[in-house]
């Protein structure tokens, strides 16, 4: 006869260990799935720049591009126009201040220069002879006066011989009052004398104030119509090498048309482009520094041109010191500028990821070096060495520093070996 056998209960440890193994194999499994839902670039390690985060002194350095210019340049255009008669130097020549350059040819110029001198010479003449007549009339009044000072005393001298005669009745009163109503009469012409002297005077001095004004502004203009045809003579305004002149025997110049340029080649300077960017952090007496043949050297800015063109503008540097020599008009530096004194603060090699991020988030290595998480990150100023780090990132953090255009849409990055 059958009999009922009893199932046994499963013993409760045994469930726990059910338990423990499903949800182990449940976490494994959610975290191989969200594992795989993260977007990993696998790239090997030796393809990659890491770079550590660490805390020093920032230079606030700019690299910049210069050239070098003379310090001073001078132009040379054509004061009036002209056909190139005669060409006396050569393109890159040195050439002393006052040295003839060469020989612009202006019949017009030359007839007008000479019709100028005529008419300017016949106002001088008639100037110099209205000068002339004021001095003829000075010296006739006062020939008058002196004739009237003479007969008033020769009338005076009779008058008082006659009051004598007349009291011995030797001379008639007739005769006596004839020589009083003449020295009468001569009293009155010398003051006429004297009152014209006068108006004379004043007109004179007036007029000679006047004509004086004139003769010095056609003075200038004889002046500036002969050194507008000695203009076509072109001289070196000063020493210098002439570093162009681009002319041709028989070229038509028209006034004003550049014609060649000298330049001072004792003393250069340094013009470079500077981005806009930096625009309101640039003033004079900063210092930028570049090497040359194994030297270092240092500039100072000089001046900061204002205006903005295409991005960019422009500043003059001088050398602080001599004047390298080996050195030529129109070489190119590779300069850095220094904008400011050094801070310490966190600082980030500087690497192709910041043209890729803008700055804004890096890659940092886990402890094992293995996977880079993205990280959001605040920067500061830069220089052509380092990155400025505000936020985002600590002392000893490792970041790749390299380019990021393959994985810039990652969310982490695997480091194979």
């Amino acid at each position: 006869m059958d009999r009922v056998l009893e199932q046994k209960k499963m013993p409760a440890w045994k469930w726990g260990l059910i338990a423990v193994a499903l949800l182990t194999a449940g976490w494994f499994v959610y975290g191989v799935l969200a594992d795989a839902s993260i977007r990993t670039y696998r790239v090997p390690a030796e393809q990659l720049i890491v770079s550590s985060v660490e805390f020093g002194a920032f230079e606030d350095i700019i690299p910049i591009r210069g050239t070098i210019q003379p310090f001073n340049s001078v132009f040379l255009d054509a004061v009036n126009g002209g056909a190139i008669e005669e060409v006396f130097v050569e393109e890159g020549s040195f050439v002393e201040a006052g040295q003839p350059l060469l020989q612009l040819s202006n019949t017009n110029l030359r007839l007008s220069a000479a019709q100028n001198d005529t008419n300017i010479t016949e106002q001088l003449n008639l100037l110099n002879n209205i000068t002339d007549g004021f001095e003829t009339t000075k010296l006739s009044t006062e020939r008058q006066i002196i004739d009237s000072d003479y007969k008033l005393i020769v009338l005076e001298r009779q008058k008082a011989r006659h009051e004598q005669l007349v009291a011995d009745g030797l001379v008639s009163i007739e005769q006596y009052d004839a020589i009083v109503d003449e020295l009468e009469y001569q009293s009155k012409v010398l003051a006429n004398h004297q009152a014209r002297q006068q108006l004379e005077n004043r007109i004179r001095e007036t007029r000679l104030v006047q004509i004086e004004t004139q003769v010095e502004k056609l003075e200038e203009n004889l002046q500036v119509s002969q050194s507008s045809f000695e203009s076509l003579l072109v001289r070196a305004p000063i020493a210098g090498q002439l570093t162009s002149l681009p002319v041709e025997i028989g070229e038509s110049k028209q006034a004003g048309q550049r014609l060649g340029q000298i330049d001072v080649i004792d003393q250069y300077k340094v013009v470079a482009q500077i981005d806009e960017f930096y625009v309101s952090r640039v003033f004079a007496d900063q210092a930028a520094s570049f090497s040359l043949a194994g030297r270092e050297y240092i500039t100072r800015l000089l001046k900061v041109y204002p205006e903005i063109t295409e991005g960019t503008f422009e500043v003059d540097l001088v050398f602080d010191g001599p004047n390298p020599s080996d050195v030529r008009r129109g070489q190119s530096l590779q300069m850095e500028l220094t904008l400011g004194s050094p801070v310490e603060t966190l600082l980030l090699p500087i690497g192709g990821f910041v043209q890729d991020t803008g700055g804004n988030w890096v890659f940092v290595l886990d402890d094992d070096g293995i996977y880079a998480n993205r990280r959001d990150i605040r920067v500061g100023r830069r220089n052509n060495r380092y990155v400025e780090v505000i936020e985002g990132l600590q002392q000893g953090d490792r970041v790749i520093t390299s380019s990021y255009r393959q994985m810039a849409d990652m969310e982490r990055v695997q480091l194979s070996q």
